[in-house]
């Protein structure tokens, strides 16, 4: 068997660390190709077999016990908490531990995706909803504390998550990349390459590792698209693009109610915001499904 560096992939809580291990370990082990998919995560872990448990960790690492950890393939998340050092001061840590750091991450043509990721798939939406502070609710909109989170209106939960997500999904998962591409040992790896030029990632990633891989990659294409299908929040940078271009260009876009998600709503009220146009959100629980809609509740 071929010797294979030590590799730890770190990322942001929902940036696919998981899909990116079950790819080397696809890759890299010579076992039967078996699917990592739970509803629409990657996290089944029992296709890592017990004899290659020396190999692939199954449960992620933190970065206080990489330095003792034996696998060959880890998985951090570098930050966990407000007051953790910053992301890439961590994975400059990380890559003075092992010998190559993978880093999958979102740009800003995908950036939606990896909110949703964030709040359906790590904190699960019914768990994030539950956690609002429920005094910013009765501070801001005199909502009684007491009332249970699905009584309280549409919008202002719409405007609660427009002040608040984005600030918070950022705080965990944005970083500066420029600061990553200057660690020498590590590349990253874009999500929307990944996911779209599959195959010129794959291999930019064993040119990086230096490896050869066990069986040709085109295997794995079923996999990954099925992968692809699964992800059920992919169109929503996609949808808000083409909407910010309808208001710019005062053309008239239109769109199902159901095509965004309330935390998709008030990322569009959010933006706009940012561009100096307030939406009269008092009492909008059904948000507008059109451009033009859109227009008559400008402020």
């Amino acid at each position: 068997m071929q010797q294979i560096p030590r590799i730890n992939i770190s990322y942001s809580p929902g940036a696919y660390g998981n899909y990116i291990k079950w790819l080397l370990y696809s890759l890299l082990v010579d076992e039967p190709l078996l699917s990592p998919f739970r509803d629409s995560t990657s996290h089944d872990q029992s296709y890592i077999s017990d004899a290659s448990l020396n190999l692939f960790d199954r449960d992620a690492c933190s970065v206080e016990h990489l330095e003792h950890n034996t696998h060959t393939v880890t998985l951090t998340h570098p930050r966990h908490r407000v007051d953790d050092d910053s992301f890439v001061n961590v994975v400059n840590r990380i890559s003075n531990l092992v010998d190559l750091v993978i880093v999958p991450y979102f740009d800003h043509s995908n950036y939606l995706l990896g909110v949703h990721n964030w709040i359906f798939k790590v904190h699960k939406n019914s768990i994030y909803l539950s956690n609002i502070d429920r005094k910013d609710l009765e501070k801001g909109w005199g909502i009684d504390c007491s009332l249970p989170i699905d009584s309280v209106d549409r919008w202002i939960i719409r405007e609660h998550a427009s002040i608040t997500v984005f600030e918070n999904y950022n705080e965990f998962a944005w970083f500066d990349l420029a600061g990553i591409y200057r660690i020498s040992n590590c590349k990253p790896v874009l999500i929307s390459e990944l996911f779209y030029d599959f195959l010129a990632t794959v291999e930019s990633i064993r040119k990086f590792l230096q490896v050869e891989w066990i069986r040709d990659p085109k295997e794995l294409l079923d996999f990954h698209t099925a992968n692809i299908k699964l992800q059920k929040h992919k169109t929503q940078d996609t949808i808000v693009s083409q909407i910010f271009n309808s208001v710019l260009d005062n053309t008239n876009f239109v769109w199902q109610a159901d095509d965004i998600t309330l935390y998709t709503e008030a990322y569009i009220q959010r933006a706009l915001q940012r561009q100096g146009i307030m939406l009269q959100c008092n009492g909008l629980n059904e948000f507008p499904t059109s451009t033009n809609d859109l227009r008559e509740v400008f402020a």
